[in-house]
Formats: C-alpha cells, sequence, structure tokens
C-alpha cells in the first residue's frame, strides 16, 4: 500500500432524483429539471469473485475466487467494464494491517465495479485506499474493528480520478470516515451511511472533501455521530473548493463525542469557495446548543465567488452564510428550537438573491447577527443587511409530521425516508408508491442500527408503509472511551432504508443461477449492470 497521504486537508451519479414530501396532505415534489436519466450505455464486461476465503492462486472465478487484496490488485483478466463480487465475510488483509489498497483503472464508459454480492453482507477492514481510476464502490461495510489500528486511518481514502462510492456503510474509521483529495477529480459519493469516524476535535469528520476540477457529487448520504463535522468540504488552497455539488444528503448530531461547536455542514476554507450547490439537505441536533452550528455555507475568514442555497430543511444550531459575491438562498426552512439562534451573514449580501425561505421561532428572540453586529431580532437583522423579503415565520415551531422520500440513484426499489416527527406520533404512515411496485417484497432498516432488525417488512399491497417512531440507542463508538452517550433522535426524528428484497424462495436452475432471483436483480441494478448470479454454495 502507498504511504498514507496527508489527512489535514482542512475542510459527488448519473440518475433521476425525485423526492416525494409526504406531509398532512402528501405533496410531491417532481425531479429537478436538468438532471439526466441513469446511463443505460456503460459497458459491462466479464464477471469475477473475490472471498475472505479466496486465495492469490485462485482465478477469480465463482468456485476459484480472490482474496481481495489480489482483487483489487488490477489482475489482468479485470479490464474495464469488469465486475467483482464479494463475497459474504469479513476481509482483512496479513500483508498490510493498514487494510487494502485499489489500483484497478477502468474507463469513464465502461468503469470497474466492485460490489457485495445480493444477499449477504461483505466487511471490509481497516481501509480502502483507492489510486487507481473509474472504478464504483458499491454496497459493502467498511470498518476499524477493535482492537484498532494504531495508525490513524481514513475509512476510505480516495485519490483515483471518477471514482464513485455507492451504498457504501462507512463506519468507525480512527480519522475521517471518507477522505476527498483535490487529486480525486469527478468522484461522486451517493447512498451511504457513514457514522462514529473520528477520535480527534475539529479535524476528524464524517467526510472530509476538496474538489479542483471537475463536479465533486455529495448525494443522499446519511452521516451522523461523527466526532467532528459531519460534511466538511474546506481548503486552505486557492481553487480547492470548487464545483462541489451537496443533494439530498441528512446530517445529525455531528461533533456529539467532542467539542460541540463544529456544524453538520461546512463548505468552506481560508481560500474562496466557487460553484457550490448546497439543495435540499436535512439536519437535525437533539441538544440544544447554543454555540453550535448546523450549517456553515462559506466559513468566515474570505470572500467567496458563487453559490446556490435552495430548499434545505436545517434544524438545531445556527445557519452561518459567510461572504458571498453572488449566492441565490431561496425555499429553505430554518428552526432552532425556541430560544436558539437563527443565521448570522457575513459581509454584504448586495448582489445575493434571498426569497422564500420560511422560519420557525420567535422573531423578536435576539436569535440574529449580521457581519461582528451584536445579535439582534430579525427586523434588526432585516436593518442590518438590507434585505427586504428574505422569507417568513410561519410560526413558533414546527407542527404535524414531515416525510421526506429521496429514490436512490443506482437500486431501483430503494430510498431514503425522512421523518421530521413533529407530532410525536408513535407510527408514520409513509408513501412509497412512487419507489415499490405493488407485489414487491421489501424491507426497511433504521439507518442507525443498518444491520439490525428491519423495523418493516413485507409484501408491498400499495398501503402506506407504517414506520415506528421509538427511542433507539445508536451505538457508541469502537475502540474508545466517549464522554456521553450516543444521542438517541426517536421519536421526534429518524431516517430509514427502505430497500426491495428477492423472493422468498430462490431455485438454481441447472446452469446454477438463481432463476427465479432474476427480476430482482434486474431490478436492483443499473440497467447495463443487470447480473444472473450463481447460486450460493
Amino acid at each position: 500500500m502507498a504511504p498514507r497521504a496527508e489527512s489535514r486537508w482542512v475542510p459527488l451519479a448519473l440518475g433521476l432524483s425525485l423526492l416525494l414530501t409526504a406531509c398532512a396532505g402528501d405533496e410531491v415534489v417532481k425531479p429537478r429539471a436538468g438532471v439526466p436519466p441513469l446511463r443505460a450505455d456503460l459497458v459491462a464486461g466479464a464477471e469475477f469473485y473475490a472471498s475472505p476465503s479466496g486465495s492469490p492462486s485462485g482465478d477469480g472465478s465463482f468456485t476459484n475466487p480472490w482474496d481481495l487484496a489480489t482483487a483489487l490488485s488490477g489482475p489482468t483478466a479485470v479490464t474495464p467494464g469488469s465486475t467483482i463480487w464479494l463475497r459474504g465475510g469479513t476481509y482483512t488483509n496479513p500483508a498490510d494491517p493498514r487494510g487494502f489498497e485499489s489500483t484497478l483503472t477502468g474507463a469513464p464508459d465502461a468503469p470497474i465495479v466492485v460490489r457485495q454480492y445480493p444477499g449477504e453482507h461483505a466487511t471490509v477492514t481497516n481501509t480502502l485506499l483507492v489510486t487507481g481510476a473509474d472504478t464504483w464502490f458499491w454496497g459493502f461495510e467498511v470498518t476499524q474493528p477493535a482492537p484498532q489500528p494504531l495508525e490513524t486511518l481514513h475509512g476510505v481514502n480516495v485519490h483515483g480520478p471518477r471514482t464513485k462510492l455507492i451504498n457504501l456503510i462507512v463506519h468507525d474509521a480512527t480519522d475521517a470516515g471518507i477522505f476527498i483529495p483535490p487529486q480525486a477529480t469527478g468522484a461522486e459519493i451517493n447512498g451511504s451511511i457513514v457514522y462514529n469516524n473520528g477520535r480527534t476535535d475539529n479535524l476528524t469528520h464524517g467526510i472530509y472533501c476538496t474538489s479542483a476540477t471537475a463536479t465533486l457529487l455529495l448525494r443522499d448520504n446519511i452521516v451522523f455521530d461523527n466526532w467532528a463535522y459531519g460534511f466538511h468540504c474546506y481548503s486552505k488552497d486557492e481553487g480547492s473548493i470548487t464545483d462541489i455539488d451537496l443533494e439530498g444528503n441528512v446530517a445529525f448530531n455531528n461533533y456529539v463525542w467532542g467539542v460541540p461547536w463544529d456544524a453538520d455542514i461546512l463548505v468552506g476554507g481560508t481560500a474562496p469557495a466557487s460553484g457550490i450547490t448546497v439543495n435540499e439537505n436535512y439536519t437535525y441536533r437533539t441538544n440544544f446548543i447554543i454555540t453550535a452550528l448546523s450549517a456553515d455555507i462559506g466559513s468566515n475568514v474570505v470572500t467567496n465567488r458563487d453559490v446556490v442555497c435552495t430548499n434545505n430543511y436545517f434544524v438545531g444550531g445556527w445557519w452561518q452564510v459567510g461572504a458571498w459575491t453572488n449566492a441565490t438562498v431561496t425555499g429553505n426552512t430554518l428552526y432552532n428550537f425556541p430560544t436558539g439562534g437563527m443565521i448570522g451573514t457575513l459581509g454584504t449580501v448586495s448582489g445575493q438573491t434571498w426569497s422564500g425561505n420560511t422560519f420557525f421561532g420567535d422573531p423578536t428572540a435576539l436569535a440574529w447577527r449580521q457581519d461582528s453586529n451584536a445579535i439582534t431580532t430579525f427586523d434588526g437583522w432585516l436593518a442590518g443587511t438590507g434585505l427586504t423579503d428574505p422569507g417568513t415565520y410561519a410560526g413558533s415551531a414546527p407542527t404535524g409530521v414531515k416525510i421526506v422520500v429521496r429514490p436512490n440513484t443506482y437500486e431501483p426499489g430503494r430510498a431514503h425516508i425522512i421523518v421530521y416527527n413533529w407530532a410525536e406520533q408513535s407510527t408514520v404512515a409513509v408513501d412509497v408508491s412512487g419507489i415499490l411496485r405493488m407485489g414487491d417484497r421489501y424491507m426497511v432498516q433504521n439507518a442507525q442500527d443498518f444491520y439490525g432488525p428491519p423495523v418493516a417488512s413485507g409484501t408491498y399491497t400499495g398501503r402506506p408503509l407504517q414506520l415506528p417512531m421509538v427511542r433507539f440507542t445508536p451505538p457508541s463508538p469502537i475502540g474508545v472511551a466517549t464522554a456521553r452517550p450516543a444521542p438517541v433522535t426517536g421519536p421526534i426524528f429518524d431516517v430509514f432504508v427502505l430497500m426491495r428484497t428477492k423472493p422468498g424462495v430462490c431455485t438454481p436452475d441447472e446452469n446454477g443461477s438463481l432463476q427465479s432471483c432474476i427480476d430482482w436483480h434486474k431490478n436492483s441494478d443499473p440497467p447495463s449492470r443487470s447480473r444472473r448470479h450463481p447460486a450460493r454454495p
């Protein structure tokens, strides 16, 4: 494995993004214009297999698989468009206790896919270092189990261009859960769950990222309970906070283990940011802390260039909006509990567009701030900024139930379900008619207990799913003592993962294929990645 990259870069799918919002009246929000459909022209090649019991002398076949280190080293047979299936079990690397390095190199129109075998659970231990290119890592777990390595390691350390991390579960890394430096051009993190990462205040985050050239896409990830920031898009270097798109992510209760002053979402640094999009993201904090930030868009030491910040739902903590030459801030909702701070703006807001934002709380409370001026009321902030109609107060607190269903870009039948249960109901009804079809088998996992028992499962009948809103205690970090237990978000807030599952009976045919599962696999893969999988021994 190459030497560990410098980790102090002080701070994303081709696909249709449909947002279904179910409240009292089941509002349906249509896809954003300009979002392309999932490409069906990606080249698919040969299939290979790796297993915890595999061997360097294997041939990568189903019956004679490679070990993971060999599979990731770029065997000659693995060409652009190939798929490497990871059989279930725990992968360790005796040759390098730090973990695994992937030098796999696909092509932009024929990526190599490294994916968990359907119906199994593959766990990659310690770190996954990516130095190849055009490779998609899909659906498996990456963690640093006890006893943890003495060296501080990222969970997934991406240096290869056009790398995609899809539906991964990354937790308990001693450094950042996922690290994206500038050389990982055109990277994407999509549908992943990232939690309990880091061990150092203000330095070790859920996702630590920069971007210098092609767009970095961070979409539909669930990031929570990390030591410092949730999303930390930061750099000291000119041009390294460029073209970053955060969309549909959920970030909550980050910085809970250390000093609680970091934000769930940060974009900005000591160099100007440009080409930033923050759209349809969701935050939450269990405990009210007066100095904490929900989102910090722009940092506080430079004048940034341009940002679009729209349709976000920020709950808990100040929202700091840095100095921007051009900014569009519309359609956002903000609530910071009855007495919490609201928005702090930095620099002049001339040249910025603010409209249609919704605020909850007391407009006469001292909860607003413009630049270095004293904390003031909403009217005082309006006077200080010169904004005339940035938004309105809609009440002292949100009411009812807000439910958001976000389909997964890469797996039809999969979605994230975000619930703000202001009414504190014991169960909520969720319309998933845009995700499942009549007769589909499904299960729903709590994102904070992804490998635990399902909270709901069965055959879809067209009726709303009934999901329990309970007090669930998430796991504490591995290998370290914490000053407080993991925060409980229920019954007010929770996030779930809906997944279409295989039929109850899968019978191998004479060729060893799970013929009765083909429809499920086709509906679970991108159009050009449909596979017939051999029967499991």
